[in-house]
């Protein structure tokens, strides 16, 4: 069984692509493998990256920003599903993407982002983590089971 993909997509992919990467990737398992790019990548991952992460007892050590366009070449990972984490213009997607690879916005950040003060990137990061558990868990009423 293949596990489906996605690929999270931010300007600098040094904060909100690594944390949602790091989290999915964590929380589902098997079931989902998740990437992350940016369209003009940082050198570095943001400094508090590796210290929202440990929170949960995950770590940074796999995570770097990395370009959007490595997913282009033609043995690259081919996303199921292309997450925007920022407020953003969508990139084209290459020819060798599947017609069912589908875009979602979570504006998690608006443009620019700021990523200076440790508490705007922990609400970044609840955010995100509250996207991801949503996808596992969707708020609203547990189902409820008819003794019938």
């Amino acid at each position: 069984m293949t596990s489906t993909t996605v690929l999270f997509l931010c300007p600098d992919n040094s904060l909100l692509g690594p944390l949602a990467e790091a989290y999915l990737n964590h929380r589902a398992g098997s079931l989902i493998r998740a990437f992350s790019a940016g369209t003009i990548p940082a050198e570095r991952l943001n400094c508090y990256v590796s210290d929202l992460l440990s929170s949960d007892g995950l770590d940074a050590k796999s995570l770097a920003p990395k370009p959007v366009d490595i997913f282009w070449f033609p043995h690259a990972v081919i996303p199921d599903r292309v997450i925007y984490l920022a407020e953003m213009k969508p990139v084209s997607p290459p020819v060798t993407w599947k017609s069912t690879t589908s875009s979602h916005w979570w504006s998690i950040a608006r443009e620019p982002l700021s990523t200076d003060r440790f508490e705007t990137c922990a609400r970044y990061y609840r955010q995100i983590r509250k996207s991801i558990d949503d996808l596992f868990e969707p708020p609203g009423k547990p189902l409820q089971l008819s003794n019938s």
